[in-house]
């Protein structure tokens, strides 16, 4: 992923299936070059994917850092419709009020969020490249 790529608009197809709710996996890269990866709750809403996370979490760090990250969406119904997202944080802010967590704890949980903490943050992310199978295979 070089400096030069430009964020890319997801087709329809891409977008519906962001939609519904299940977790994604991010990718992250740490000093060594090694690849953390955790599951996050996300939403895709104007264009960019939105995750909240602690400032203490090593993946935060890491897109401090380096701002390239991945993101990987399974259908948990059928492994075969799965979409990659290599993106990168363009934007993050605090969430002190919560809001932005409560938000995904709504879509996620139904509920507000059970696990209040300092020092959350909301974390923008542009989409540069998606590839994948939405459509799925093998059904």
């Amino acid at each position: 992923m070089g400096g030069c790529l430009m964020a890319v608009q997801l087709s329809s197809k891409m977008q519906e299936f962001t939609q519904e709710v299940f977790p994604a996996i991010i990718g992250t890269s740490r000093k060594d070059g090694s690849v953390e990866m955790v599951p996050v709750w996300f939403e895709f809403k104007d264009g960019s994917f939105w995750i909240n996370g602690g400032t203490n979490r090593g993946w935060f760090k890491h897109l401090q850092r380096d701002p390239r990250i991945t993101l990987l969406l399974i259908d948990p119904k059928t492994m075969w419709r799965w979409a990659q997202v290599q993106g990168r944080m363009v934007d993050w802010a605090e969430d002190p009020g919560g809001e932005h967590i409560n938000h995904l704890s709504h879509r996620y949980m139904g509920r507000d969020y059970q696990n209040p903490r300092t020092g959350r943050i909301k974390i923008q992310i542009e989409p540069l490249r998606v590839t994948g199978a939405i459509d799925g295979w093998g059904r």
